[in-house]
C-alpha cells in the first residue's frame, strides 16, 4: 500500500468519527428538548397536598386548600371545593398555645368574610374557644368601640403570640364593621377595620338583633325621652351577617338550645366578649358596658369594659 493509500484511509476514518461525534451531539440535543420540563416546587407541592380532614392539615396547607376557596368563581363552588377537600362548617380540631393550654379551632364560615386588600373573600373563617381571661379596656368605658379598645391591641400582640406560630403567619386580614363610636344611635358609627384577629360581633353569632324591640317594642312609646328604640337593633344589625355554623345550630339573640355557645376556659365556664358596644345610655353616665355571651351559654348579654371575660378570636385563611 503506498503512503498515499494511507493518506485516505485515515481521512475516511476521521470523517467516520466526526460524523459518530455529530449523530451523538443531535441525539442529546433532541433528548433535552423532547424531554418533559423538571416539575417546580409548587408543582410538587400540589402533588403532595392531597384532600383529608380538617384535624390532618398543617397549617401551610390549610392555607392552601383556603387559598383555592377564595379563587373559586363562586361561593357554590367555593363550598363545593371545600367539601372535596374534607372540610365543612362545625369541624374542629385541637388548637395548641404557647402558654401550655389547649384551645379548639371550630370552622364556622366559607367565603364568608372579605379580604382588607380587596382581592376577593377569604377561604376560611375559624374561631377558636377562650384562649385567654381579659378585659376590653382598662377602664370602664366602651368609647372608641372595637376599634379602639385595649382587647384589639391585647390581640395584635400579646394574644396573637399565645396562638401557634405556623398559624398566626398564614392569617389574612379581613374586613370588619362595628360601631367604633360607644354610645350612639347613629348609623354612621358603623365603621370598617382591617384586622386578622378579632372578636365576633352580637350579629355574627346571634343573627338580626331585636334585643331593644323585644324589650321596648317596636312602636313609639308616648311619654318618653326616646321616640324609637328600634334604631339600637338597627345599628347592631349592622355589624355583620351571622355566620352559618351560628345560623346552623339556631342562635339568636334570645335563644341557644344547641349549648354552640357554652364554652370553657381552663376547665370551668366562661362569658365571652363580643366586639359590640352598648349603644344606649340610661343615665349618661353608664357608658361602659359590651356585649358578651353568658358562661351558660346565653348568646346576649352585658359586661363591664373593665372586667375580664373570654376572648375567642376570629380568624380567617
Amino acid at each position: 500500500m503506498s503512503r498515499r493509500d494511507g493518506g485516505g484511509a485515515l481521512t475516511c476514518l476521521l470523517a467516520l468519527l466526526s460524523l459518530l461525534v455529530f449523530a451523538a451531539g443531535a441525539f442529546a440535543l433532541y433528548h433535552v428538548m423532547t424531554a418533559p420540563a423538571p416539575e417546580t416546587d409548587q408543582a410538587v407541592e400540589a402533588d403532595a397536598l392531597s384532600p383529608k380532614s380538617f384535624s390532618e392539615y398543617d397549617w401551610d396547607e390549610l392555607s392552601q386548600v383556603a387559598q383555592m376557596i377564595s379563587e373559586a368563581p363562586s361561593d357554590e363552588e367555593g363550598e363545593a371545593l371545600a367539601s372535596e377537600w374534607g372540610i365543612s362548617i362545625g369541624d374542629t380540631r385541637p388548637l395548641p398555645l404557647s402558654d401550655g393550654r389547649q384551645a379548639t379551632l371550630t370552622v364556622v364560615g366559607i367565603r364568608c368574610d372579605e379580604l382588607a386588600d380587596g382581592s376577593g373573600q377569604a377561604g376560611l373563617t375559624l374561631m377558636t374557644s377562650p384562649i385567654s381571661l381579659q378585659p376590653m379596656n382598662g377602664s370602664a368605658s366602651n368609647s372608641g368601640g372595637w376599634e379602639g379598645s385595649q382587647i384589639r391591641s391585647w390581640l395584635a400582640t400579646d394574644g396573637a403570640e399565645l396562638l401557634p406560630e405556623g398559624l398566626v403567619a398564614q392569617v389574612a386580614p379581613v374586613v370588619k364593621s362595628t360601631n367604633n363610636v360607644g354610645v350612639t344611635s347613629e348609623a354612621a358609627s358603623v365603621t370598617e377595620t382591617a384586622d386578622e384577629l378579632w372578636l365576633f360581633s352580637l350579629s355574627e353569632v346571634c343573627g338580626t338583633v331585636d334585643l331593644f324591640a323585644h324589650e321596648y317594642g317596636d312602636q313609639v312609646r308616648a311619654r318618653t325621652y326616646y321616640i324609637d328604640y328600634t334604631v339600637y337593633d338597627a345599628l347592631l344589625s349592622a355589624e355583620g351577617e351571622q355566620y352559618p355554623l351560628f345560623a346552623q345550630e339556631g342562635v339568636t339573640c334570645l335563644s341557644d338550645q344547641s349549648g354552640a355557645l357554652a364554652l370553657e376556659y381552663g376547665g370551668a365556664p366562661t362569658a365571652w366578649w363580643y366586639r359590640s358596644s352598648y349603644p344606649y345610655t340610661f343615665t349618661g353616665d353608664d357608658a361602659y358596658y359590651f356585649y358578651q355571651a353568658m358562661d351558660t351559654g346565653y348568646p346576649s348579654a352585658l359586661g363591664q369594659a373593665d372586667a375580664a371575660s373570654g376572648v375567642v378570636v376570629g380568624l380567617c385563611l
